[in-house]
């Protein structure tokens, strides 16, 4: 072979070797890639199995991008049935397991104990600036240590109907009585009641006009001015009760007990600190027991949708909810705006057409100011049982849990901060879940009130073998609220409790 073609040939082979060295180069260089995003971008896996976060993990995640570059966001939605537990599988197996996950508080011990809630390091101090309220903080807590990072809640409030204690403080101010009016009579409504004192301004000897009431003045404080208005209150025609809720659910009843019951603490993970049934829940029970023998309210037909439902078609003065109201109820008044507005159109249209024609015979003007204005409705703190017994809601958090198992942890953390507080904001347009955040900057009066009450809350308990107190309190509530002995039933639930927990 003549030196000049030997020379093509080890050029050649030189160019073979350099091309496969390079391509070995570049396919290591995707690999990489493929693990932490192109372009080196560090990808974060986030899981959640409630589809209403969809849209807000979508564009929180872009957001997230546009502030922090170098960190890519994913959600996924997965199956909600065995959620936690296909976590664990995954994150064990190593196999596509999340970097983060949403979790309600009271799987926080479960998660903390197999690995997978770690403790969050809390990049820019959102948990410790006063950006969430205790409960909020509570709630995320395990052994003093913050496991989560609180991202939405529910809890309960009062609703009333805010045109009818208008109407009612608008009668008083005249001068009407129980007697007076068109309204039902008690003995055609769903409840019975004791003589009891009428709710009116006091009015000192040296005043020389009364001081006239205002519907604030008919906002319970106490279980006991509920009960003084209802005995008082002459119903509208369309009023079948002045308060009903659903007794058969315990996320509208716990406020009875709430200040006095305790399982675990204030954070739910002490299963040293249990106290159920003591001098103070039994005397909270006997409230919630005789309002059943004021208001007739059977607990299989107290269902909270349709409850919600009544109250917001005018069948009752006050009602318990959860934030689902919010949204019933804006869109209720949206309807019924658009149909008031409708009918006053109508109304002008004949008023016009008999002006302008004089031969219009016995047809009569319409009375515009007589056309029913849509229903106002407000939001209130939960009233306290009696001037010395302290009422108290139960709440549920969804928490942003950072894996045990990530190796991406310090990113993970970064976004989990960032959902929780930066983006908190964008949380209830998005989903309809209210923010944990007091960052969310809430200036309506149903987030605002529900914040409220959550700030003042009871966080539902993580000690795993407490995990069928939900169940058990409603066995409790219901046996109560027909009439069982209530020292009894929490002294059994006391004694279920404390031996499920000795079994530890």
């Amino acid at each position: 072979m003549k030196f000049r073609n030997r020379l093509i040939v080890v050029a050649l082979l030189i160019s073979i070797i350099f091309g496969v060295l390079y391509i070995g180069n570049r396919h290591n260089e995707l690999s990489e890639e493929s693990e932490t995003g192109h372009d080196n971008v560090e990808t974060v896996t986030l899981w959640y199995s409630d589809d209403s976060f969809t849209d807000f993990f979508i564009n929180a995640a872009v957001a997230f991008h546009e502030k922090y570059t170098g960190i890519r966001v994913i959600p996924v939605l997965v199956d909600s049935s065995e959620y936690l537990e296909v976590i664990n599988r995954a994150s064990v197996k190593g196999d596509n397991f999340p970097d983060l996950f949403i979790l309600s508080n009271d799987s926080l011990e479960k998660a903390y104990l197999a690995g997978l809630a770690s403790e969050v390091t809390d990049p820019g101090n959102a948990l410790s600036d006063g950006y969430f309220p205790k409960a909020s903080l509570d709630a995320v807590t395990y052994h003093n240590r913050y496991v989560g990072y609180p991202l939405s809640f529910e809890t309960s409030v009062l609703l009333y109907n805010k045109t009818y204690l208008e109407n009612w403080a608008a009668k008083i101010n005249a001068g009407g009585s129980a007697s007076e009016g068109e309204g039902v009579s008690a003995e055609d409504m769903d409840f019975e009641g004791e003589d009891m004192e009428v709710i009116t301004p006091e009015v000192k000897e040296d005043e020389e006009e009364i001081k006239n009431v205002t519907y604030e003045d008919y906002i319970p404080a106490t279980v006991d001015d509920l009960l003084a208005f209802a005995d008082a209150y002459e119903p509208e025609p369309n009023v079948a009760s002045v308060i009903k809720w659903d007794v058969s659910d315990v996320f509208y009843n716990y406020y009875f007990v709430g200040n006095y019951m305790i399982v675990g603490g204030d954070a739910g993970d002490d299963a040293k600190n249990i106290n159920i049934r003591n001098n103070s829940t039994i005397e909270c029970m006997h409230v919630y027991q005789d309002l059943s023998q004021f208001f007739s309210i059977d607990a299989e037909d107290s269902d909270a949708e349709d409850v919600l439902k009544d109250f917001i078609d005018g069948k009752m003065v006050y009602t318990i909810a959860t934030s689902n109201a919010i949204a019933e109820i804006n869109n209720a008044n949206k309807k019924a705006k658009e149909e008031y507005n409708e009918q006053v159109r109508e109304a002008k249209i004949h008023n016009k057409e008999i002006a302008e024609n004089p031969d219009a015979g016995e047809a009569e003007l319409i009375d515009i100011d007589s056309i029913a204005k849509p229903m106002e409705y407000g939001y209130a703190l939960i009233p306290e049982l009696s001037s010395t017994l302290r009422s108290r809601s139960l709440s549920v958090t969804e928490a942003v849990v950072v894996n045990g198992y990530s190796e991406r942890k310090a990113s993970a953390n970064k976004v989990a901060a960032f959902l929780a507080n930066s983006y908190s904001d964008q949380l209830y347009q998005r989903t309809g879940k209210l923010a944990a955040s007091l960052n969310a900057n809430y200036t309506d009066e149903g987030p605002v009130t529900f914040q409220k009450e959550y700030a003042r809350s009871i966080p539902l308990p993580k000690i795993v073998e407490t995990s069928n107190l939900w169940v058990q309190l409603e066995i409790t509530f219901t046996k109560i609220w027909q009439g069982e002995d209530a020292d009894a039933y929490l002294k059994a639930l006391d004694d279920q409790m404390r031996s499920q927990i000795s079994e530890r």
